[in-house]
C-alpha cells in the first residue's frame, strides 16, 4: 500500500523523526514515502499516486493536509502529535504512531466535511470553525504574542475568560438557511467540529460528516452563565450556548477580529459580508470502527 506520510517536524515535544515514521509504517506493511507539510515540495508530493495519506501532527498539520488534498477519494489517517488535537479528538482518534499504524487494517473510512468562507480577503477553506467575538479576539492576541504548546492552551483560556468578564459584545446579523439571527453577541462561532481553539468543546453534538454547520452563539445577556461554565471547567457541563444548524451561513458584520481556522484577519473597517458553507465533496478519514459505529448510531447521514 503506497502511503504518503505528511508530517510536521515541530509538532509535539518528543515526536518521532522522519526516519522513525518511515520505519514504523514499513513494519505495518506499508510502502511509505514522506514530506514535511512546510516543505517546498508539499504540493507536488500530494499529487503523487498513493493509496493512503497519513497526516502526522497537530490541528494545523491536519488542516493543511485535508484542505489541500487534490484527490479526496484517497483515505486519510491521522496521527495526533499536536497540543490540542481538536480534529483527532472529534473523531475518536488517539494513539502513538506505532499504535495507529498497526491498527490501520481495522479502521474504517468516515466522511468528513470541508468548510469554506468567502469575504473581502477571498476564499478560505477551514476544518474547525470560523469565529467572531471574544474567543476570536482572545486567540488572535495569544497568536500575535507567539505563545505555543501547552502554554498556548492555558493562556488562550485565561485570555478568553478575561474578555468574557470585561469585553464588549459585537453586533452582527446572520442568515442561516434563510433564518435570520441578529443581536449583540459575546461569542459567535460557525463550527464544523465540536471542539475549537484552546481545546474547548462548544458544540458537543456536532457531526463533521452530516453536511451541516453548527452556528454556536452566546448573546450578551448570558455573560454570567459563561463565566460560571469557564470557572467550573469546560468538561463539567454543557456550555451555555445556543446552536442553529444549517448548510449556508451569511453574516453581515463589522467586528474587531475574525478567525478563519488558525488564521486571523483584522476587521474590514466597514460592514463586511462573510459567506460560509461546506464544499460538496467530502474527504474520507480512517477512524476506529467503534467511533464509526457511534457516529452512525447518533447521527443521520448527509441528506440530499
Amino acid at each position: 500500500m503506497r502511503t504518503l506520510l505528511l508530517h510536521s517536524p515541530s509538532a509535539g515535544d518528543d515526536g518521532p523523526s522522519q526516519d522513525d515514521l518511515l520505519e514504523i509504517f514499513r513494519q505495518a506493511g506499508c510502502e511509505p514515502f514522506s514530506c514535511a507539510v512546510n516543505g517546498t515540495d508539499f504540493s507536488d508530493v500530494l499529487c503523487r499516486p498513493a493509496d493512503l495519506v497519513v497526516a502526522v501532527g497537530g490541528d494545523g498539520t491536519v488542516t493543511r493536509v485535508l484542505t489541500h488534498l487534490p484527490d479526496r477519494s484517497i483515505p486519510v489517517a491521522i496521527v495526533p502529535q499536536g497540543t490540542a488535537n481538536n480534529i483527532a479528538d472529534a473523531l475518536g482518534i488517539a494513539g502513538d504512531p506505532a499504535e495507529i499504524a498497526a491498527a490501520l487494517g481495522n479502521m474504517v473510512p468516515r466522511p468528513f466535511d470541508i468548510g469554506f468562507a468567502k469575504g473581502p480577503w477571498g476564499h478560505h477553506r477551514f476544518i474547525e470553525a470560523v469565529g467572531m467575538g471574544l474567543l476570536a479576539r482572545a486567540m488572535a492576541e495569544v497568536d500575535e504574542a507567539g505563545v505555543a504548546g501547552e502554554e498556548q492552551i492555558r493562556t488562550s483560556r485565561e485570555t478568553f475568560r478575561q474578555k468574557v468578564a470585561e469585553g464588549a459584545s459585537e453586533h452582527l446579523k446572520a442568515i442561516v438557511d434563510g433564518r435570520t439571527l441578529e443581536g449583540d453577541f459575546l461569542v459567535f462561532e460557525v463550527m464544523n467540529i465540536g471542539q475549537t481553539g484552546p481545546d474547548l468543546t462548544l458544540a458537543p453534538d456536532a457531526d463533521p460528516g452530516d453536511g451541516l454547520l453548527d452556528v454556536v452563539h452566546m448573546p450578551a445577556d448570558r455573560r454570567a452563565e459563561m463565566l460560571e461554565w469557564l470557572d467550573g471547567g469546560p468538561d463539567v457541563a454543557m456550555p451555555p450556548l445556543d446552536v442553529i444548524r444549517g448548510r449556508e451561513v451569511e453574516i453581515v458584520w463589522a467586528g474587531k477580529s475574525l478567525r478563519l481556522g488558525d488564521n486571523f484577519s483584522p476587521a474590514p473597517g466597514v460592514v463586511g459580508r462573510v459567506s460560509i458553507g461546506l464544499e460538496p465533496e467530502q474527504v474520507r478519514i480512517l477512524v476506529p470502527a467503534s467511533a464509526a459505529r457511534g457516529a452512525a448510531a447518533d447521527k443521520p447521514g448527509r441528506t440530499p
